[in-house]
């Protein structure tokens, strides 16, 4: 018993974040899915919602769809990732598969049931398994690295923001560097982005931007309908409803952001005009006085100077 106890493998990956996070050891999915006998049928009504934090940016027509898929194959390709908790299963991987199951209205699910996993570790997994996700968004994978980088440092993901921010003032010089601390802060988050493989601080600095979207536009991210360079265009239209016009155009491949550019060129440029001093002269003639307009006008200002001239 006990040579077969130390003969076990390991459910650690060899590029574990050990040294660069902080201590923490990363634990994913492809690290277990060999472990057959860890897989069992477990009923659905066992299944908790994690108690972390859990995207779910996803659309009914790509639950179906899925769904459909599994119908026809009458298997699941891939079991799903859970912890055991007293007599109860936390889901840790597989949100998708579980809810495409539920409407084919199967009872149970294959599943990789794990033991003696902390919270720490269950969430690394997750986030570790969203981040490498192929058809993750912007946002998404965004948050999900924020988080990531959270644990590693022991921080909240709003203090990891903040942090973030300090490094965009150390950037664009709003702020002195002092070496020391925020140094070492920023080689830490570098060791963990490069790790990740997926981008880097300056990246991530990037993104806070999207942070500021008005909440049309953030939707319009998260499922996936607009990019993050179309969606920070977007963010500097003031008119909701041409807003909606776009992501639909956008989403549906009838615009592009070079059409959002011109539109924001034309719309700068009429703006410009409204708020220029017109040139005109005023000119005597035997039918009365001439009003002479040097410049074109816009069909606003036209409007507006035809109430003008009707209140004289």
């Amino acid at each position: 018993m006990e040579n077969k106890k130390n003969n076990k493998k390991k459910l650690v990956r060899a590029n574990s974040l050990k040294n660069e996070a902080g201590g923490l050891t990363v634990v994913t999915s492809s690290d277990i899915k060999e472990k057959k006998e860890l897989i069992q049928k477990i009923a659905i009504k066992d299944i908790l919602q994690p108690k972390v934090h859990d995207r779910k940016s996803f659309s009914k027509e790509e639950i179906s769809s899925l769904a459909r898929n599994i119908q026809a194959t009458k298997m699941l390709l891939q079991p799903i990732v859970v912890r055991k908790i007293d007599n109860k299963f936390e889901r840790i991987i597989g949100f998708r598969r579980i809810e495409a199951v539920k409407e084919l209205g199967w009872k149970e699910i294959p599943a990789i049931v794990l033991k003696d996993i902390s919270d720490e570790d269950a969430m690394l997994i997750m986030l570790s398994e969203n981040i490498q996700r192929e058809n993750l968004n912007v946002f998404d994978q965004t948050v999900g690295i924020m988080e990531y980088i959270g644990l590693a440092f022991k921080l909240s993901f709003e203090d990891i923001k903040k942090l973030l921010y300090h490094f965009r003032n150390v950037d664009s010089k709003t702020i002195s560097s002092h070496p020391g601390k925020s140094e070492d802060q920023r080689e830490k988050m570098e060791a963990i982005t490069q790790k990740l493989g997926n981008i880097s601080v300056a990246t991530l600095i990037n993104r806070l931007k999207m942070f500021a979207f008005k909440e049309l536009i953030l939707d319009a991210l998260k499922k996936g309908d607009v990019s993050y360079t179309a969606a920070l265009e977007l963010n500097k239209i003031s008119d909701e409803q041409k807003i909606k016009s776009f992501i639909i155009a956008l989403s549906s491949g009838h615009c592009s952001i070079k059409d959002i550019k011109i539109f924001l060129k034309e719309q700068k440029k009429n703006t410009a005009l409204v708020h220029q001093s017109l040139k005109y002269k005023v000119e005597k003639s035997d039918k009365g006085l001439v009003l002479s307009i040097e410049e074109p006008l816009n069909d606003r200002q036209v409007k507006k100077l035809e109430k003008f001239l009707e209140l004289l």
